[in-house]
């Protein structure tokens, strides 16, 4: 037995297990399954050296089976992780590679066990790793394709090396060149020695080479993600801020275009509006001259005033002044500046205050009105642009059925409930829309009157939509229209 070259089996041991160890511990920040695989199958090479340099304490079959074993792990280990570094190693190469690696230990205890000679085994385990070992030298081609080319380098010296040394060896061998015994001291022992040293420092130094600048990699991609993250959060910032203003802008246009499209829209009821001005004001006109009167010929006559004439006459004049005052009201309320306040509306309050202002222009164009609201209806939303929304349908189906030159004219207000949303429809039966105009119906300034903007129905749909829901219409040709306008109903929750 050989003290010396079992010395060197040590040795080259400690040499496994410290450089191992300390990647382990200098790579331990990262937490890396890489680095601990790798780490861990040093440990097992320096196990397994360790056996293989203990033949006289330990059994011939330990030595055999365990350090051939060990340090078949701990090379394909190390494999393993080279191949792990751009990501999980392919399960073909795993599947071919471990199977290598069992068929050379089924060889080697198969020759063993059967009797053949130690030095057969040992040409075997040094035959073996000779091709073995240039898996480190390809890859470290394809690391050098991806990352640091000093590290790639370095792990492809480290296969040259081992695959050299232990070729050399597996050739003296066959030549009965060198050694035949594992611990018989000869020149090939001591290239395989040196090629271990040199090779499995010039690994661990690739290895964390590479390693540490694919964390650097990393980190420098992260750093550049986050800036563009950081970049697009800026411009989605100022987008978000013009689009506000572009936003508030829209509604403010949509408020003047509200109060303009009301002045136009009603230019054809302030005839009736005056008509329906004058009856109150011209009663109250002739109860004032009235009890003018009774008050005159009272002190002429120095007869009694006859209080239950006046009495009614002065209720007559309230109201009719209440009358003169409610239609001032509603005019108020139609014309005031819309401040897009949103409250709890009643579908039919707004209808019908928007028709008591219409009724005088229907009766003049001999228009007959009917009316299906439903009185629970309520929805959230500004009375004043809805309101204009409900006199635009109605002064459009007004003007319809004017130029309709039909007999009979008829115009249907209906609301109801349809699922979580309520619907008011406008129904007149005049002579519908003509196919070619459909398109248009909607489209700012294209208006089918000669005085018309082409702003009304463009509006109504722009305030019914910052409402959350849609205007249509549905038209037969020669026999009728209807518009649907659809909101958000408010339930009694």
């Amino acid at each position: 037995m050989n003290v010396s070259v079992q010395t060197i089996f040590w040795m080259d041991a400690f040499l496994y297990l410290m450089l191992h160890a300390a990647i382990w511990y200098g790579l331990a920040r990262f937490r890396s399954p890489v680095v601990v695989l790798w780490s861990a199958s040093g440990i097992f090479s320096a196990l397994g050296l360790c056996v293989l340099g203990s033949r006289g304490w330990l059994s011939t079959e330990v030595v055999v089976v365990a350090g051939q074993f060990l340090m078949a792990a701990g090379n394909w280990g190390r494999q393993v992780a080279l191949r792990s570094l751009n990501g999980p190693a392919s399960s073909i190469w795993l599947w071919s590679s471990g199977g290598l690696n069992i068929a050379f230990l089924a060889l080697s205890f198969g020759l063993y066990f059967s009797g053949s000679p130690e030095s057969t085994v040992i040409l075997v385990f040094y035959a073996f790793y000779t091709f073995n070992c240039l898996e480190y030298f390809f890859a470290g081609q394809r690391i050098a394709l991806t990352h640091d080319q000093r590290g790639a380098t370095s792990v492809k010296w480290a296969g040259l090396i081992l695959s050299g040394t232990l070729g050399i060896k597996t050739l003296a061998m066959l030549t009965g060149l060198g050694a035949q015994d594992l611990y018989e001291a000869s020149w090939d022992q001591a290239l395989v020695f040196i090629g271990q040293f040199l090779a499995i420092m010039m690994l661990c130094v690739g290895f964390m080479q590479i390693f540490v600048e694919q964390d650097h990699r990393s980190k420098m991609a992260t750093e550049q993600q986050l800036a563009r993250e950081q970049e697009r959060a800026a411009l989605a910032f100022q987008h978000s801020q013009d689009l506000g203003a572009l936003l508030t802008e829209r509604e403010e246009i949509i408020r003047q275009l509200t109060l303009s499209n009301k002045s136009a829209g009603m230019g054809a009821l302030v005839a009736s509006f005056a008509h329906e001005l004058n009856q109150p004001l011209t009663a109250n006109m002739l109860h004032a001259e009235l009890i003018q009167t009774m008050l005159e010929e009272a002190e002429r006559e120095q007869s009694p005033l006859q209080l239950d004439i006046l009495h009614k006459v002065a209720f007559a004049i309230v109201h009719d002044t209440q009358r003169a005052a409610d239609i001032i009201r509603k005019l108020r309320n139609l014309f005031r500046m819309s401040k897009g306040e949103y409250t709890v509306l009643k579908l039919d309050d707004l209808v019908q205050e928007v028709l008591d202002l219409v009724q005088s222009k229907m009766k003049d164009a001999d228009i007959g009105g009917r009316t299906e609201l439903d009185p629970s209806l309520r929805l959230h939303g500004d009375a004043t642009q809805l309101q204009q929304v409900i006199l635009n349908l109605l002064n459009n189906a007004i003007d319809a059925l004017a130029e309709s030159g039909r007999p009979q004219l008829e115009l249907c207000i209906r609301s109801k409930a349809s699922g979580q949303h309520l619907e008011l429809e406008v129904e007149d039966n005049g002579q519908g829309i003509a196919p070619d105009r459909a398109d248009d119906v909607f489209s700012l300034f294209k208006s089918s009157k000669s005085q018309g903007m082409g702003v009304g129905l463009w509006l109504s749909r722009s305030i019914v939509e910052m409402h959350g829901g849609r205007l249509t219409f549905q038209s037969e040709p020669g026999r009728r229209t209807v518009f649907t306008l659809r909101l958000p109903l408010l339930s009694d929750a």
